[in-house]
This record gives structure tokens, sequence and C-alpha cells, in this order.
């Protein structure tokens, strides 16, 4: 029995549909149309298939080239991502957004997503912070250009988070190089944290190393100076244990409190120098 001419093209028009969204060695396929693959995707992405969505979106930018929503199918993409923790992936097409796409109401999160994918690869202050700086200059990027956002707070504290991890990474270096005997580098680290993270808490225990590593080049005048100088606005307990420890090592007292220490700190860092 013959199927009618119209319901023949129907299961025709199905069958090249299904080919199209169909996914073979890993290799995106394109369907019959476009707009179908995109509005497909989205609907796959909202019922959290993300793999379909994103087979279907590679699809999409492969053989859509010149479509007008290029961005919107590299946004939905890096979203995919973005569920599926493949952060690296997530970057990627982000990046692209901002990039080529400076017009796209989807720039403002694509900034966003951007520096969320580059600080979720950070790692730990012991380890490389190559990932941290980078999410970081995003994170300013993003404040920068878009102030108001909704997100914006929430990127401040990251922000906070960053330079606090950067900084302890600084004085942890400062403290190798110290504990090897490489006193310049140690003094540069040292120094480091001091003058770029004064807010954080490695600032204040930093004061203490850089004044060992002079100490240890011949330069104690120096440390003696820069311990007066900067000792009597400590509140940190270590810090200020490890600054009295590198004074008596110098040959004199810290004093013994705040207070006292202003006037008789500025007559001795007077006659230090």
């Amino acid at each position: 029995m013959r199927l009618p001419s119209r319901l023949g093209l129907v299961l025709a028009a199905l069958l090249v549909l299904a080919t199209g969204c169909a996914t073979g060695g890993g290799r995106p396929l394109a369907p019959a149309s476009g707009p179908d693959q995109l509005r497909v995707a989205r609907l796959n992405y909202d019922q959290h298939q993300y793999t379909d969505a994103i087979e279907l979106l590679k699809g999409y930018l492969q053989f859509q080239t010149g479509a007008p929503d290029l961005d919107e199918a590299h946004f939905l993409l890096g979203m995919s991502y973005i569920k599926r923790e493949e952060w690296p992936l997530a970057a990627t097409e982000f990046q692209v957004l901002v990039t080529d796409f400076a017009d796209s109401p989807r720039l403002a999160d694509a900034h966003y997503w951007l520096g969320m994918a580059y600080w979720k690869q950070t790692r730990p202050a012991p380890y490389d912070q190559d990932m941290t700086r980078r999410a970081m200059g995003q994170f300013d990027r993003f404040l920068t250009l878009f102030p108001e956002h909704p997100q914006a707070q929430e990127i401040k504290q990251l922000r906070l988070t960053g330079r606090d991890r950067l900084a302890e990474k600084a004085y942890r270096n400062g403290r190798l190089y110290l504990k090897l005997h490489y006193w310049e580098p140690a003094r540069y680290y040292f120094a480091l944290v001091r003058t770029d993270y004064p807010e954080s808490r490695w600032a204040e225990r930093a004061l203490s190393g850089q004044a060992a590593a002079l100490a240890a080049l011949g330069r104690a005048a120096e440390a003696r100076a820069l311990l007066d100088a900067g000792l009597p606005a400590l509140s940190d307990p270590e810090a200020r244990r490890g600054a009295d420890e590198i004074l008596k090592k110098l040959g004199r007292a810290a004093p013994v409190d705040t207070s006292a220490a202003g006037p008789s700190a500025g007559a001795q860092g007077a006659s230090a120098r």
C-alpha cells in the first residue's frame, strides 16, 4: 500500500532532521535548518541535556558561519560547558564572544562568565598562580566596563580573595628564598608583598622577612630603620613576634608597645641613617 504523498514528505523531512541532529565519532553534523538547530539546542539546554546542546551548537557554529545570531550560539555553548564544569572550553567560547562580538547583548554576561571560567581553574597559594592572575585581569576588565552589573559585587569579593592568594604566594616565595639563603630574591618578594598588597595580612608578616634579608645582605642599618618604621603599626601578633626576633638579632630590643614606640622609633631611625 502506498502512503499519501503528503505523509511521505513529512516522514522524509523527519528522517533528514534526525540525520542532521545525529553525531558520529564526536563530529557535529548540521541539521536541515540552522534556526531550528539553534532553537532545539536552546531547548536541550533548558532541559539540562547539555551534551546534546553542545553537539548541536558546535554544528551550528560550523555550518552557519554567516548567521546573525552566532554570538548567542557561542554564549549558549559556553554556558553548556559551564554546566558541565568544562572550564577551559567555556573560557574559549566566552573569549570568542567578547573579542568578536563587541555589540552583542550578551557581552556583559560573557565578560562575567569568562572571569568565572578562569577563576574555577585557579589553585591554592602553594601552587602556580598564572590562572589566578588571568582571572584577576578579567575581573578588572569586567568591573571597569560593567560596574553596575548584578554580579559586580560578587566579582569584587572574588577579586579580594585573589589578591590575598597572590600576596600569600609572594610571601611563600620570600620564605623559600630566605630558607635557601638567596637573600636578594627573598628581599624582592617580601618587598613586593608590602608594596603591591598592603591591605593583606601577608604584608605585615613580610616586614620581618624583608628586614632579615636586608640584614643578611649586610644592610643592617637599613633593616633596623625598616623595622622601626613598620613595627608600631603591626596588628598581627605573628608579624610582631617576627619583627621582635629580628630586632633582637640586630642587637636591639623591640619597643614594648605602640604608644611608647613612636618617638623612640623616630630617633633610632635618625641615628641609623
